[in-house]
Formats: C-alpha cells, structure tokens, sequence
C-alpha cells in the first residue's frame, strides 16, 4: 500500500492506494481520514484497485481553518483528481459524510462513475425538504451544539458530543489517536455541518442518476440516519439496500469485513452484467 500526494487547486493533497484491477474508491467520514479505511482496504486489494484519500482538512493535508465555509463542490477536487487517475469508471464508496460526498460526486461526474455504495451517507438536507421532524430535529439540536462549541474553540467538548452520539458506549474506548483527530478537526466538521444544512433540494437529481446503487445500513444506527436512507430509497427506488443487523453508524469500523463483502458482491455483480 502507498500514499501518494498529488496537486490539486486546492493544493496538495493525499491519498492511499493498494492493488489492481477494476477500480474502488472509499471516501472516509467525519473526524476521520483514509486510514478509516485500512481494513476494509486490505480485503479489497487482493481483487481491485483501491483508491482512498483523505478529504479537506483530514490525514496529512492542511488543516481546516475555524470558521471557513465550506463550498458545495468543493469537495470534489481530489475525487475528479483520483477519477482522471483510472482507466476506467470507478466504483464509488462512501460512508457518513463520505456518502453524502459521494451523492455529490454523482451527480457532477456521473460518466466516470460505474457505480456508488452509500454507507448511511448523512445527506440530511433531504429531512429538512421533506418535512421530516423527528430525525430533522434531533440531528439539527447536535448540530446547533457542535458548530456553536467549535466556533467557541472548544473543541475537546465539540469533539466528544460528536462521538459519543455517532459511536456511542463504544466512544469511551476509542484509541487516543482516534480521539484527538477528532478534536483536531472539530472545525472542519462545523463546516460540514453547515453546508449539509444549507443545501438546496437535490431531489430531481439524485432521482436522475442511472447508476448501479447499494445502500447499506447498520440496524442499530441513529433515529436521522435512517431517516435519511428511507428517503433515499424513495428517491432511487431502483437501488439495492441490505442492512447489518448488529452494526451502528461506524460500520466501516466495526464491521470491515461484513462491509467488504457487500462492497465486493456489489462491484462483482455490476462485472458479470457487463
């Protein structure tokens, strides 16, 4: 496995790389970075080419600064960079605010894409066009205490709300590393949150995609994120859903193998209908 920089507009940016054939690309959640993905990545690489960078303000590149906003598409810089790297459509993964990225993704750059993988992907801009107040309004109460701690520069407190209400009991024993990335991009996760919030309705759009689509859901997930999944299927009534019974939202993280399977059955499939 490699990690590459490469320059960007919005200059260097990292990304690691692991295998060959058809390519995969993960992009990370919240508070996290591309080596959220070494595990599932290590499984992968024995079939695929598999692409993961770390997103604005995460792993080695520059940090977010406090109170910057955040552009819609501003996102998409490093995965058009990583798209124009392949020979061919790539198979597009993202989890949390990875798979709010990779809805974007799909929408702006749709022929390089063979596919899209949405692991409770946090578009919750669709709870607020849908009228949807229970999961609108537990999710804008945490948001409202996040961004109004980060722009306190509390961060240590911003961080831990974040965790404990993604994670759970289980935030309590995070590594320390895990811990104070966390804190360290407490701003970053603010704009985030913003931006999510501030979007204009998608719905024709992501309607219009005619691209092979798997949404994945962790049967012991938060009340908002499955809001958010439900209303996708709405939207993209031809995607496939499966759902891990005993997984929460960090599935990626606890469930790596499960997450892999279902990563390589979806890819597999779209091969052998080619």
């Amino acid at each position: 496995m490699t990690y590459h920089c490469v320059r960007t507009k919005e200059g260097e940016r990292f990304f690691r790389e692991a295998g060959a054939g058809e390519p995969v690309l993960l992009l990370h959640c919240s508070a996290g970075s591309s080596a959220a993905w070494l595990p599932v990545m290590n499984d992968l690489c024995r079939d695929y080419r598999v692409l993961a960078p770390d997103l604005l303000g995460y792993g080695r590149g520059a940090a977010w600064p406090a109170g910057k906003a955040l552009l819609q598409d501003e996102e998409l810089g490093i995965i058009d960079t990583l798209l124009a790297l392949a020979d061919r459509p790539v198979h597009v993964v993202g989890h949390s605010y990875g798979g709010a990225v990779a809805l974007r993704a799909a929408v702006r750059l749709a022929p390089c894409i063979a596919s899209l993988t949405l692991i409770e992907p946090v578009a919750f801009h669709l709870l607020r066009q849908a009228g949807e107040p229970d999961g609108w309004g537990e999710i804008a109460a945490l948001a409202e205490r996040h961004v109004g701690l980060a722009v306190e520069g509390r961060d240590a407190a911003a961080a831990d709300i974040f965790l404990s209400y993604w994670m759970g009991p289980q935030a309590a024993h995070l590594p320390e590393a895990s811990r104070d990335t966390a804190v360290r991009t407490a701003a970053k996760v603010a704009a985030e949150w913003q931006l999510m919030f501030a979007m204009a309705d998608d719905r024709d759009a992501l309607a219009r995609l005619d691209l092979p689509t798997l949404i994945v859901c962790g049967g012991r997930t938060r009340t908002p994120a499955r809001r958010v999944i439900e209303e996708l299927r709405t939207i993209m009534p031809a995607a496939g859903y499966h759902e891990l019974p005993k997984a929460g939202h960090m599935s990626p993280m606890t469930h790596p193998a499960d997450i892999a399977q279902l990563i390589r059955q979806h890819v597999g499939r779209i091969a052998c209908a080619a």
